[in-house]
């Protein structure tokens, strides 16, 4: 049976996951590891807009969550699912980013993994979501 509660569940796993990607990628700051981006990767991405997806990153799971405990029409459940769909193909492609640096980060791998099966499972739980009646 699914419910509004699984959708619920799961978005909070999947946007748990991404918090933890971004504090592992900053705990080499406590034994005095420099996390510093080069000059061509701040070109690439400078920060006021790395801020900026951030919060898109975050903040989106989070009114998803709060609206999918208030609402349950049609039209937010296609929302919602479109919503599952977008942040899992946005983890594909990070994932691969993250497997095509040298050295990869391995723990970053598994975790991005998880993510991306939790993802997948959103999917196709919002998708069941939207199919019922």
């Amino acid at each position: 049976m699914i419910n509004r509660t699984q959708v619920i569940t799961l978005w909070i796993i999947f946007l748990f996951g991404m918090i933890l990607h971004s504090l592992l990628g900053i705990f080499p700051l406590f034994w005095g590891e420099s996390i510093s981006m080069s000059q061509e990767q701040i070109a690439k991405n400078p920060m006021e807009s790395s801020m900026w997806m951030m919060i898109f990153f975050f903040l989106i799971p989070l009114i998803i969550i709060v609206f999918t405990s208030f609402i349950e029409t049609k039209w937010y459940r296609i929302t919602n699912f479109v919503f599952t769909l977008l942040f899992t193909l946005m983890n594909i492609w990070h994932l691969f980013g993250h497997l095509g640096e040298s050295p990869a980060d391995t723990r970053q791998i598994v975790l991005l993994t998880f993510i991306l099966l939790s993802g997948v499972m959103l999917n196709i739980v919002s998708f069941g979501w939207l199919k019922k009646k």
